[in-house]
């Protein structure tokens, strides 16, 4: 029997079925057309012929606690208790909440290399058996991968590091003030506040990317080429805080737009501009995972570890 999983995003939610390690009938929905989770999940149903499920596990971007949670750019509600109500007579199947980057921590060891774009190697024996991944979308968060377990955090929330306050200071002057946490610089809507600072114009991250791939915009080459270097300061800071010698994987919409684009470059010379301890950033490798599904992965391998 299969479990149904669903990552629940800022702007999209991904449903799926998974059985034995597969995803099956994945669809995906814009947010901004319903009014809650419910009606995702029971418009899935609806267009989907749902066998008999096993459970539901929905990974949510936002804190879980107590079997609840809230999204945290999106006024939508969960509880364990009723998320399967949608369900046609599946109402009472097992359910489970989680975080959306605990998903992805659970999916990371079961990546095959088609999945990964490799930013930079790192050694070629990692020293520990620790890994980190970073969602960049919506919103922002990471978490720490030790050994088998999976370390959950909000970094999101956090405030910036010091260094990147610096420089934001630096390039922004006081309209560096508007971006006191990770997530208001490195999630999509970062981009497009640090654009507007710019150039007083208001424009989507994925249209600044966009302007940027064909060199018509040096404006989005401005804001692009910055995010980039603030992203390696942040890298750097991340190699210190977790010693993540198996590697820093950045996931997520606003990751791939900065990283899958030539701006990689900028991020890669700051990460390696040297300094103190300058060999633990030279062992720790680099990766994107390019699989928009990889949560969906995770949230079934956690419910397949549980069973």
């Amino acid at each position: 029997m299969p479990v149904l999983v669903a990552d629940v995003g800022g702007t999209n939610t991904r449903v799926a079925l998974a059985s034995a390690g597969r995803l099956s009938q994945l669809a995906r929905f814009g947010n901004d057309a319903y009014a809650s989770f419910a009606e995702v999940l029971s418009a899935y149903a609806r267009g989907h012929n749902l066998p008999a499920l096993r459970g539901i596990c929905v990974a949510v971007a936002g804190p879980v606690a107590a079997g609840r949670a809230e999204l945290t750019n999106r006024n939508w509600h969960f509880d364990e208790s009723g998320l399967a109500t949608p369900l046609p007579e599946q109402a009472e199947i097992p359910a489970r909440l989680i975080n959306d980057l605990v998903a992805l921590g659970h999916a990371l060891p079961g990546l095959v290399p088609s999945q990964l774009d490799v930013i930079r190697a790192g050694a070629a024996q990692p020293s520990n058996d620790q890994a980190l991944v970073a969602g960049l979308g919506t919103g922002f968060n990471a978490c720490l991968l030790k050994g088998g377990s999976v370390v959950e955090a909000e970094l999101g929330h956090a405030s910036l590091p010091l260094a990147i306050a610096e420089e934001l200071r630096a390039q922004l002057g006081d309209a560096a003030s508007g971006f006191r946490t990770n997530e208001c610089l490195f999630s999509g809507r970062g981009l497009s506040r640090l654009h507007n600072i710019l150039t007083n114009k208001n424009k989507r991250g994925q249209d600044i990317l966009a302007d940027f791939a064909t060199g018509a915009d040096p404006q989005a080459a401005a804001a692009v080429t910055l995010t980039a270097r603030l992203l390696g300061l942040f890298a750097r800071e991340l190699v210190f805080q977790y010693l993540p010698f198996r590697g820093i994987h950045f996931a997520g919409g606003a990751a791939r737009g900065i990283l899958g684009s030539a701006a990689r470059a900028e991020f890669l010379s700051t990460f390696e501009a040297g300094g103190r301890f300058a060999d633990h950033l030279d062992r720790v490798p680099v990766r994107l995972i390019a699989d928009d599904a990889a949560a969906l992965s995770g949230a079934a391998r956690l419910m397949e570890d549980s069973a």
